[in-house]
């Protein structure tokens, strides 16, 4: 497996399984990212099972958790069954939860949290959905929160496979550009590939100019760390704010942000549907 692919498929994420989207709409997603939970949204879709496409999901993306909406109709599929048995078979590796509308008793609310919760075992939790959509948001967020979907990482980071250069200058070097290997809203690295470039740490590099994806911005930067790797020397930098704080200013993250989820979501989704469509050409 490339590193590329080690990178995007490392780190813990949340895989919502056919969703209603009008009372989890997409945006969601973008704005959990901006609190470090990574999240996807997996459809159905006629040429594969769910159940292959959830047994491929956690062959690669192995410390996940997956919600499952109960209230999706789809031919073959019984839910209590479906996550019995990955339950059975992903009990150490993979974490689920359910997520439904409304019911109309306290008691149909209590037989479906028995047969899930206590019958099958599931460790993310029985989620009651609100018809206000608006609700939603919050009710999942502390699922997330509770299920330490953030994993280890405090911040998400982007893999930049294209489209994302940095360009700075330095007096005793002149003009210095990089590609990006990748980037969240606290940190970036780059690979520099001259000779005679170098930094210490946790020196200051001022108006570093950016393109991500078209979007340009501007921000300063402490360099962090550095490592020799097999294409060059990777350079690891913090962002810091015009106030000599860690961190971009507010207006350039709340640009940012977008643009991270894009190529977060480009990344996986690209993997998925390579895997997917190999397993529909196998079957």
């Amino acid at each position: 497996m490339s590193n590329i692919v080690n990178e995007i498929i490392t780190g813990r994420k949340t895989f919502f399984i056919v969703p209603d989207k009008s009372l989890l709409p997409e945006s969601y997603l973008e704005e959990y990212l901006n609190l470090g939970y990574e999240c996807y949204f997996i459809d159905n879709e006629k040429f594969l099972s769910l159940e292959r496409k959830i047994g491929i999901i956690l062959s690669v993306f192995k410390d996940s958790i997956l919600l499952f909406n109960i209230d999706a109709q789809i031919l073959n599929v019984h839910w209590e069954t479906l996550i019995q048995n990955l339950q059975n078979k992903y009990n150490s590796t993979a974490y689920f939860g359910v997520l439904y509308t409304k019911r109309q008793t306290k008691e149909e609310r209590a037989v479906l949290e028995y047969r899930y919760l206590y019958k099958i075992g599931i460790q993310c939790g029985c989620i009651q959905l609100e018809y206000q959509k608006k609700n939603n948001f919050g009710l999942i967020e502390r699922v997330l929160f509770a299920n330490q979907a953030m994993g280890r990482r405090k911040s998400v980071r982007a893999v930049c496979t294209s489209g994302c250069t940095l360009s700075f200058n330095l007096p005793e070097y002149g003009t210095v550009t990089a590609k990006i290997n990748d980037i969240s809203i606290s940190h970036f690295s780059c690979i520099i590939e001259e000779d005679d470039f170098t930094l210490k740490e946790y020196e200051k590099v001022n108006d570093i100019s950016f393109i991500i994806k078209g979007l340009h911005f501007r921000s300063d930067a402490i360099l962090f760390m550095k490592r020799s790797t097999e294409d060059g020397n990777l350079y690891i930098f913090t962002f810091m704010a015009a106030n000599n704080h860690n961190g971009l200013d507010k207006l350039t993250r709340q640009l940012l942000i977008p643009k991270i989820y894009e190529i977060m979501s480009s990344n996986c989704n690209e993997l998925l549907e390579k895997l997917f469509s190999t397993a529909i050409q196998t079957k």
